[in-house]
């Protein structure tokens, strides 16, 4: 594992302002993340951090955070929050720290209305918290099911049966479900095995998506195809480069597999 920069930092703010549809502010609590995904599109967060390590070799936690909120909860009246948009809330120190089970009682004295996205299972520790929300859903991310394929590209994350079975466990105790089926990664997501899965644990929806070419993630995903995957290494510069019509046809076989599990399912890509 790579050396990590661990810090303890004060934020000057912890409610932002969102840009994601349907979502009013987010919340991130730490700055960096640990799972190291090689897809990654917040990696162009380290630009703003001053940091010099990889994105995935640092973490800032900001220390300060529960306090915050309850200052800004006041203030900016926020009509919902999702947690997180740039790191993941349940990153491995989350266990130490517990600023994101902090916040989570704080937003649940105010009753304001969450939806979490993480990989890890971590998050099932504060059911006990979660089903006291009158609106809240939590969300897992998948790119595959394959823990060879996981390794390759999320080394640091819960492992995929990890994550089914937090879904399970979440939908057990009445909190709602969802999952974020991307990066779909072409000859690698095994999509009919996706759906098959998060049908058997009666998720709620699934949003779907194909990877973000933010701060070069394009170029860090065919780095790995070319050292892991060289039977692919010609195929995905013509798919993310020119290949409109490979999107058409996944888009029309998400649609087939939504129906064939009954599944609502939202696609995110154009």
């Amino acid at each position: 594992m790579p050396k990590i920069n661990i810090q303890k930092n004060t934020a000057k703010t912890i409610l932002s302002k969102s840009k994601l549809p349907g979502t009013d502010y987010v919340i991130n609590p730490y700055i960096g993340c640990l799972h190291g995904c090689k897809y990654c599109y917040a990696s162009f967060m380290k630009k703003y951090t001053g940091h010099l390590e990889d994105w995935g070799c640092f973490l800032d936690i900001k220390i300060n955070a529960p306090e915050l909120i309850e200052q800004e909860l006041l203030k900016k009246k926020p009509k919902n929050v999702f947690m997180s948009s740039v790191t993941d809330p349940y990153n491995p120190l989350e266990r130490k720290y517990k600023i994101t089970r902090q916040m989570l009682k704080i937003l649940l004295k105010h009753q304001i209305p969450i939806s979490i996205l993480t990989k890890s299972d971590l998050v099932t520790r504060d059911i006990d918290l979660l089903k006291q929300f009158k609106n809240v859903q939590v969300g897992f991310s998948f790119f595959s099911l394959d823990n060879k394929d996981v390794k390759n590209f999320e080394n640091f994350t819960s492992s995929p049966a990890k994550r089914i079975q937090a879904l399970k466990k979440l939908r057990q105790n009445g909190i709602n479900t969802y999952a974020f089926v991307g990066p779909i990664l072409p000859y690698i997501s095994n999509l009919e095995k996706l759906f098959a899965s998060l049908s058997e644990v009666n998720v709620d929806f699934i949003y779907c998506d194909k990877l973000n070419n933010v701060d070069k993630a394009y170029n860090r995903v065919q780095e790995i195809i070319d050292n892991k995957y060289p039977y692919l290494s010609k195929t995905y510069p013509y798919i993310f480069k020119q290949a409109n019509i490979f999107w058409n046809k996944k888009r029309q076989y998400i649609r087939q597999l939504a129906d064939k599990y009954q599944l609502k399912t939202r696609i995110l890509f154009k």
